[in-house]
């Protein structure tokens, strides 16, 4: 299967692009790359000059991209370095939906965390919240940002479930929410769709590298190429974060150390690693 990625890339580090590609690979997926901005590194580590892709160019790679695809394409899309990609990008996922060539739109609205608060222009987050949302298959926000989504507070791992059915009352079909606070000093990530809800829970550690939102929305797709169930790719996708993020709190690192874990992990299409817990929260039988 085919991914197109359009998310941010560093020199320096694995954010956005940067550990989509290998995470990608690790599923067996063929990859296509598109960059809305590069850093030298996350700007959470200090101040960067950023490259923004123009539009016209963007527009090119998209294209590019697509053209490159043998088949239906799944699109994964990221941080946005202004409104006007968001446009473009639209525009974008309605002429490959048109023709054929669109397998799913994952949306990563990036726009925020309960760290740093909103990050980019409000125009970008008008775009997600108003425009991209609808259009999208499945939404995959953390805590933060699904509760600015929805309009409402999101404590716990009730609130979001009641929250992501919101959303999905308005066009996608699955919310992946993520860093949700869970009893124990836990993080739960919330899979939703119309009918069910499922949580895997994972231990709250301290963490100074970024890129682990990044990560988990990559892999999640990427099992879902693979033919995997959502239940099954929520498990797969949290069991590799969590092994990266275990690494990187242990050595303290600045960066995250995704190679690692990908060869230590190894995939496996069957027989569904269990060190995750995954809980159904709830079934809808009418459904």
């Amino acid at each position: 299967m085919h991914v197109i990625s359009l998310q941010s890339r560093v020199r320096r580090g694995y954010v956005g692009n940067s550990i989509a590609e290998p995470v990608f690979s690790w599923y067996g997926a063929t990859a296509h790359p598109v960059d809305t901005v590069i850093y030298d590194h996350h700007p959470g580590h200090g101040p960067v000059t950023p490259d923004v892709t123009g539009l016209e160019k963007l527009k090119t790679l998209l294209d590019q991209a697509l053209g490159k695809c043998d088949g239906p394409a799944c699109l994964l899309t990221g941080y946005l370095a202004n409104a006007d990609q968001g446009r473009c990008l639209l525009a974008f996922a309605e002429q490959a939906r048109d023709s054929g060539k669109l397998a799913g739109w994952y949306l990563d609205p990036v726009f925020g965390d309960d760290a740093e608060g909103v990050y980019v222009d409000p125009a970008i987050v008008g775009f997600f919240c108003e425009t991209a949302l609808p259009a999208a298959n499945c939404v995959l926000p953390n805590r933060f940002e699904l509760s600015k989504l929805a309009g409402v507070d999101v404590p716990d791992v009730e609130s979001a479930v009641a929250a992501a059915r919101a959303l999905i009352a308005r066009g996608p079909e699955m919310v992946l929410a993520t860093s949700v606070p869970a009893p124990g000093g836990r993080l739960a990530n919330v899979l939703v769709t119309e009918a069910e809800s499922r949580a895997a829970f994972v231990e709250q550690r301290p963490l100074r590298a970024k890129g682990t939102g990044d990560m988990l929305s990559a892999a999640f797709v990427g099992a879902m190429t693979a033919g995997v169930v959502p239940s099954d790719a929520l498990q797969l996708a949290v069991d590799l974060v969590s092994e990266t993020a275990s690494d990187a709190s242990v050595r303290d690192l600045r960066e995250l150390d995704p190679i690692k874990s990908l060869n230590k992990l190894g995939f496996v299409s069957a027989g569904l690693r269990n060190s995750t817990y995954i809980a159904q929260l709830e079934r809808n039988p009418t459904k």
